[in-house]
């Protein structure tokens, strides 16, 4: 367990040092959201990565998102518009791993920037 603190403490400075960076305005950015369709308590740790010299330069945003049983958390413009290497992993009880996995985001043509998961019953992700 002491490992998946420590995980979650560069989580959580990664993402206060990127949230300086100017993308909290809704304006143009990429929104997150993920729906929990049961009603156990998931964790999902997330990592948006472009590219970069090496993969500590390329991690654009990381955050770790408690949903509630049968709830959704949305994050607002977290990185700008354009192709995204997005890695999670999710937790049922904030303990037991259940999936994880990787998506690659390329903008939509009609603007409307979003990425969006789903919990499903057995704690696997599917996207929307």
């Amino acid at each position: 367990m002491k490992r998946r603190q420590a995980i979650l403490a560069i989580v959580g400075l990664s993402a206060g040092v990127t949230g300086c960076s100017g993308r909290q305005s809704r304006d143009g950015g990429l929104d997150l959201t993920v729906f929990n369709q049961v009603e156990t308590a998931y964790t999902m740790e997330i990592a948006f990565f472009g590219d970069g010299d090496s993969r500590e330069d390329a991690r654009a945003y990381a955050t770790s998102l408690d949903i509630e049983g049968e709830s959704r958390e949305t994050r607002a413009a977290v990185v700008d518009p354009g192709r995204w290497l997005v890695r999670y992993s999710v937790y049922e009880d904030n303990s037991r791993l259940t999936d994880e996995g990787h998506v690659h985001y390329i903008p939509s043509e009609n603007g409307t920037d979003s990425l969006t998961f789903d919990i499903q019953e057995t704690g696997a992700v599917t996207r929307r």
